[in-house]
């Protein structure tokens, strides 16, 4: 199990983080995930072999948000 926090930027709302939330849930091998919009970040347990953090940066960009690995 590894967690990823991701910085994320383009949420406004509430609907934002839901959306942005969902698309990460989706995605196989997420354990877990929780997304604030202050500050603009999400963190994900997930199992890094069945998907890696790169791709749930992808996969938060693919739904319009930019998403980057936030430094540790």
């Amino acid at each position: 199990m590894q967690t990823t926090t991701l910085k994320i930027d383009g949420m406004h709302c509430q609907g934002c983080v839901q959306i942005v939330q969902h698309v990460i849930e989706q995605q196989a091998g997420v354990k877990g995930c929780s997304v604030s919009l202050d500050p603009q970040q999400a963190r994900i347990a997930h199992d890094a072999d069945r998907v890696s953090a790169q791709a749930l940066a992808k996969t938060v960009q693919d739904a319009g948000y930019q998403a980057t690995l936030a430094d540790r």
